[in-house]
């Protein structure tokens, strides 16, 4: 595991440590506050090391992805039921982005930079995301009932933890073919996987994508944003798959139009950049 990983995974579990100094007043024996103790001072103090200079801008990302995750459990844990969507929303956030670096980190190490965590993806993914957490807390005040839905905040959080993980199955899979940014120069590295997850449909880090970005709307039960998200998710993911396969087609020709021919897109209605044969 490289020393990125490492950062990212200690920052979370920096974050936390600061449970055990929050909590020593309600358990006032020596074991507890020794221990919170310790475990917060060990955890900050090789992170500061670890980080130093060089990766400090990837250690304050991660510390932060970390504590919205930890802010998120315990609204999770300890609010009242209208708030349980937002907890889990904050924790799958956060869990999203982290999970992003620490994908890059593990399976295409060479790439990894502070871009991997998609905190900046877009101006539009942080107005998407303004919009959402708008229409919650509309919502929340004059339409709490709805908030309260149990079972729909359920099924949102299980299609948006399938969502992630089908990701980053796919980052997986493909390793170091992976890239988060479009590639228009084939590089050694770069081969055509057709196995594994990949064998179902030709884009599953897409497909995951899309399930996750609505499904985190079905969490919330933001009915308008939930419609928005999969019109916007749909438009993005068209004119990505299209741009995307003009370079894959240059790549490796006629292996990728029969793999086209066999393999849907993996995302409803999406064919793809279609070579166009003249007869």
């Amino acid at each position: 595991m490289i020393i990125h990983a490492k950062v990212a995974l200690l920052s979370m579990l920096a974050t936390f440590s600061w449970n055990g100094i929050f909590r020593i007043h309600q358990y006032s024996s020596f074991y507890f506050t020794s221990t919170a103790i310790i475990l917060f001072v060990a955890t900050h103090g090789v992170l500061l090391i670890w980080s130093y200079k060089f990766l400090i801008q990837h250690m304050w990302r991660a510390y932060l992805f970390g504590a919205f995750l930890w802010i998120g459990a315990n609204i999770v844990w300890h609010a009242p039921p209208l708030y349980l969507s937002t907890g889990l929303y904050i924790c799958l956030l956060s869990t999203f982005h982290l999970g992003e670096y620490l994908a890059t980190a593990l399976f295409n190490p060479t790439t990894i930079t502070i871009d991997s965590f998609l905190l900046n993806h877009s101006v539009e993914f942080n107005l998407a995301l303004a919009v959402s957490w708008l229409e919650h807390g509309i919502l929340v005040f004059i339409c709490p009932g709805m908030k309260s839905c149990a079972w729909i905040t359920t099924v949102g959080f299980l299609l948006t933890f399938t969502g992630d993980f089908v990701r980053k199955l796919a980052m997986y899979t493909a390793g170091k073919s992976f890239n988060h940014i479009v590639q228009y120069q084939k590089e050694e590295s770069h081969g055509l996987v057709t196995s594994g997850v990949y064998g179902l449909v030709r884009h599953p880090s897409y497909t995951g994508w899309f399930i996750w970005s609505i499904s985190t709307q079905i969490l919330l039960c933001n009915p308008v944003c939930c419609v928005a998200y999969a019109i916007a998710s749909w438009k993005f993911f068209s004119e990505r798959i299209f741009y995307e396969e003009s370079t894959l087609l240059n790549f490796f020709g006629q292996d990728y139009v029969n793999y086209q021919k066999k393999v849907p897109s993996g995302i409803p209605f999406v064919s793809g950049f279609i070579l166009q044969y003249r007869s």
